[in-house]
């Protein structure tokens, strides 16, 4: 159980060292032969259980009360290990899920970075489409573009595509696009 734990706090971590996996794997494995021998036990207990209860009586003792007596007390231990051995299944089951748990929460929270990275980069890739779109449309060989033949056209271009992607910036910043999350 322990084992399990520290396997699930480390799949928790962002970056998850890489013998985690294998080790719960491992746990699981074992939860799993653990599960099957508890079944196979209860099936053999069972079989025990019902076996105590189709002997006669005299099979236990010759004497009707104490014969009586003693199937009694086999049969309540028998119980008492069958009951023992559904907490042991119950526990290797909760076990089992609760690594199951694990896994999905990290496989959520690695999306959630991911998308985290895809956000940042459609944003930054809305920034720079506008700049792409006016440097291609001044890169065209037409004689009469505006600002083309001005001295200062070039610095109104670079002005106006710096004041375009600072504006797209604050927007993208504001709406939280390109904000770090608190991880």
């Amino acid at each position: 159980a322990t084992a399990l734990e520290n396997a699930q706090a480390e799949l928790l971590k962002p970056d998850p060292r890489q013998d985690t996996w294998s080790a719960m794997m491992h746990a699981r494995r074992r939860l799993h032969a653990l599960q099957d021998l508890c079944e196979e036990q209860q099936d053999a207990m069972q079989e025990w259980l019902d076996t105590l209860r189709e002997l006669p009586l005299t099979a236990y003792h010759a004497d009707p009360a104490q014969a009586q007596a003693r199937r009694d007390q086999l049969v309540a231990r028998a119980r008492d290990v069958m009951e023992h051995i559904d907490r042991v299944l119950h526990h290797a089951r909760r076990l089992e899920q609760s690594a199951e748990t694990a896994v999905q929460i990290h496989f959520s929270a690695q999306g959630h970075r991911t998308n985290d990275i895809m956000r940042t980069l459609t944003a930054v890739t809305a920034i720079f489409l506008p700049l792409n779109l006016i440097a291609g449309i001044f890169g065209m060989n037409f004689e009469f573009l505006p600002l083309i033949h001005l001295k200062a056209g070039f610095w109104w271009a670079l002005g106006a595509m710096l004041v375009i992607a600072l504006a797209l910036g604050v927007v993208f910043w504001r709406k939280r696009y390109l904000a770090r999350t608190g991880r």
